[in-house]
């Protein structure tokens, strides 16, 4: 048994050693193909016209100028308390662009507002009764200077007055 691995030891190296010959390795050789003679028509090719698109890519931003910040109008604050008062009052002194904002802080009662003249319906939308609900603003931007006269209605009848200014 001991000479039985003795030979598959050298066998192994001699294994081994085979594989790690210096010798190039012998080029397999390629056969050559054979011409084949053919015949050839030849057409003359029609012009197909090409459009060619041209994109321009410029990454260079031109002297910007910065976007103005719009300057805030001043706006002021009229409410409808539960104890029917208004406060700050019904007239109110406004610059051009101001804007009043209406507010029915009383839950248990409607309160609202009816334009007195013409020129102050443009501004409420008409003649008719604007009904200000619990929580929900009534916004008037004024952009023209003048007086604008209206009336709150649903608690005793109080005239009031937007006064806008230059």
């Amino acid at each position: 048994m001991k000479k039985f691995f003795v030979v598959l030891a050298i066998l192994f190296i001699g294994i081994l050693l085979a594989g790690c010959t210096s010798q190039p390795a012998v080029p397999v050789a390629t056969p050559t193909p054979t011409p084949v003679p053919t015949t050839i028509e030849t057409t003359v090719p029609t012009t197909i016209p090409t459009t060619e698109v041209v994109v321009v890519v410029v990454n260079q931003t031109p002297n910007a100028t910065p976007t103005p910040t719009p300057t805030p109008q001043p706006s002021i604050t009229i409410t409808f308390n539960s104890d029917l008062t208004i406060s700050p009052g019904t007239t109110v002194y406004i610059p051009v662009g101001g804007k009043v904002v209406w507010v029915n802080a009383d839950q248990y009662k409607p309160h609202g507002i009816q334009a007195i003249n013409v020129q102050s319906a443009a501004y409420f939308g008409g003649m008719d009764t604007i009904t200000i609900p619990y929580g929900t603003p009534l916004e008037v931007t004024f952009d023209k200077e003048g007086y604008y006269d209206y009336k709150t209605v649903f608690q005793p009848d109080t005239e009031g007055k937007v006064i806008v200014t230059k």
